[in-house]
């Protein structure tokens, strides 16, 4: 039997003949394999060319091309609207030799907007399409990781946002802080700023915990939103983790309160390391306009990396 790429035949038993191993299907997956592989390095190629053209034909650091290409396609269904199934691009192109904190990246998205647990963990439906490409500048300040990335939105007229963010990683014996600031700027939002403490504990080699508290803040429509809740992990193997969610939604529109209760389930596997991997994540959530009544909701998502 073929399992994750690797073949293995069970050893013969008494009256009992082993049953050959399926060749067709070992060669059929073994060529997947092997595209996906040459396009990795048709795409590191032509990054290196370009990083060395741009750096004046000289090779000034031995730091690896880490350009990689990604494609998703995600599935989202909600009770009692059609399903939606989208598919997205995105192109991360590093240039070492022209600036070891310099990367360039286009997608068909706008992933500055997936500031926190709302836009992923909770998403609901897929991402608007928005086609552009973001220059990103990283600096470490001490422990604190800063960046900057300004993008540009293919759009007619061409649009400009920014994003302006520090985040740092307190380890501690058995659990880990992650303290988030970010000021950002966009036609859609106006400037706002997001802000999030977050809790990693480590329960056992197999168990973790994730406190989460996030709140974001946009000043077109003043609207402030939080997101508190945990997130309990469970690793299943070396492929394969659960996650169980539990989170509760606010904001301040007309005043401060709760807008509803999600419970959630993770699951995510790696079929093939580095290449394609799938989750699929089942809600169930009470929101305050459907009088905290239950609506159920699942993603399907299919990750291919280049």
């Amino acid at each position: 039997m073929v399992i994750f790429g690797t073949v293995f035949q069970a050893a013969a038993l008494p009256g009992v003949e082993p049953k050959p191993v399926d060749q067709d299907t070992q060669s059929v997956e073994d060529k997947l394999i092997e595209k996906n592989i040459e396009v990795s390095e048709w795409f590191d190629s032509v990054a290196e060319k370009m990083d060395l053209y741009l750096a004046g034909g000289k090779k000034l650091t031995r730091l690896p091309n880490e350009t990689n290409v990604t494609v998703t396609n995600s599935t989202y269904a909600v009770e009692r609207q059609p399903v939606i199934n989208v598919s997205n691009i995105g192109i991360n192109l590093r240039l070492p030799n022209v600036e070891h904190y310099w990367n360039l990246k286009f997608t068909s998205y706008d992933e500055s907007k997936e500031r926190g647990v709302k836009d992923t963990h909770l998403a609901q439906a897929p991402k608007k399409k928005n086609y552009g490409a973001t220059v990103g500048l990283f600096k470490k300040l001490g422990n604190v990781r800063t960046s900057f990335r300004p993008r540009v939105d293919l759009q007619d007229p061409i649009k400009v946002s920014h994003s302006l963010a520090f985040e740092s990683v307190a380890d501690q014996k058995g659990f880990e802080l992650h303290p988030k600031l970010e000021f950002f700027a966009n036609g859609d939002q106006g400037t706002g700023i997001f802000q999030g403490i977050n809790l990693n504990f480590t329960l056992s080699k197999i168990w973790s915990l994730s406190l989460i508290n996030e709140g974001e803040y946009e000043n077109n429509s003043h609207l402030y939103s939080v997101v508190n809740g945990a997130a309990l992990g469970q690793s299943l193997n070396k492929k394969s983790s659960l996650s169980y969610g539990f989170f509760l939604s606010s904001n301040n529109k007309p005043q401060y309160c709760l807008q509803a209760y999600t419970f959630s389930l993770g699951l995510s596997h790696n079929l093939y390391r580095k290449i394609l991997d799938i989750s699929l994540v089942p809600q169930i959530t009470l929101p305050r306009s459907n009088n905290f009544g239950p609506v159920g909701s699942i993603s399907f998502n299919v990750n291919i990396n280049f």
